[in-house]
C-alpha cells in the first residue's frame, strides 16, 4: 500500500497547516462564544468527527486520487479559511462562534455581503474541498461535505431565527 503523503515535507505541510487551522479555529471560537441573542445549536463537533474520519479513510486509502491535488488542495484549504476568516472578521460587534439573532441585529452589506448572502460558509466549503483534496481521497472528500452540508445552516432556518426585516431585501438582491 502507498503511504499518504509520498514524502516528509508533504506530510509536515499537511499537518502543520491543519495544526494552525484547529488553533486559529480554537481562538476564534473561544473569543466569540458568548450568548448574546436567540441562537442555533452549534455542530462544530460533527464538522471535527467529519474531518477526523475523512484523515483516517484517507490513511486508509479508500478512494484514491492522484498525488498531485496535494498542493491544490492545500491551497484551497488555505484560501477557503482565510476567505471565511476575513467575511466573519467583517461582521463586527455581530461576530459570533454561533448563528444567532441580536435584539438591533442588523444585515452587513459591505465586503464580500454585497455579492454573496453566507461568504463564511462559502470559505469553509472551499476549505473542506481543499481538505479533501489534500488528502487525496474522494470517499474522504465526499464524507467531509456532507456533513458540511448537514452542519450549515440553511436560509429557512435562520428566516425561523426572526432575522430583521432587511434580511428580506438581502436574500431578494443575492
Amino acid at each position: 500500500m502507498t503511504p499518504l503523503f509520498p514524502s516528509l515535507f508533504e506530510a509536515v505541510v499537511f499537518w502543520g497547516v491543519l495544526v494552525l487551522w484547529v488553533l486559529a479555529l480554537l481562538i476564534w471560537a473561544v473569543r466569540h462564544s458568548e450568548k448574546k441573542g436567540k441562537r442555533r445549536q452549534d455542530l462544530l463537533p460533527l464538522n471535527a468527527l467529519a474531518i477526523v474520519v475523512g484523515i483516517a479513510i484517507a490513511y486508509a486509502r479508500i478512494g484514491v486520487l492522484p498525488n498531485w491535488l496535494f498542493y491544490p488542495g492545500e491551497l484551497l484549504f488555505v484560501v477557503g479559511t482565510a476567505f471565511a476568516l476575513w467575511s466573519m472578521s467583517l461582521l463586527g460587534r455581530y461576530e459570533s462562534a454561533y448563528v444567532q439573532v441580536l435584539p438591533d441585529h442588523k444585515v452587513i452589506e459591505n465586503g464580500p455581503y454585497r455579492h454573496i448572502r453566507h461568504p463564511g460558509y462559502l470559505g469553509q466549503i472551499v476549505a473542506f474541498i481543499g481538505l479533501g483534496l489534500a488528502l487525496q481521497s474522494w470517499v474522504a472528500l465526499l464524507v467531509i461535505l456532507i456533513v458540511a452540508a448537514v452542519c450549515l445552516p440553511t436560509d429557512s432556518a435562520s428566516k425561523n431565527n426572526c432575522w430583521s426585516p432587511s434580511w428580506e431585501t438581502v436574500t431578494s438582491t443575492t
